[in-house]
């Protein structure tokens, strides 16, 4: 009985991230477009004292 709890805990788990993968999919950054963010971060943080 335990187990079957367990199972269903698991379960609920995975399609919860699965939801929340599906909805966040679409705000991911390409890897270009992180490489450019972050030498602008790079480059701004040099020319501050």
């Amino acid at each position: 009985m335990v187990t079957y709890g367990c199972l269903a805990l698991m379960f609920l788990f995975v399609i919860i991230k699965s939801i929340l993968y599906y909805t966040r999919r679409n705000n991911i950054i390409a890897p270009e477009e992180l490489d450019e963010q972050l030498l602008q971060l790079i480059n701004h943080k040099e020319r501050m004292p």
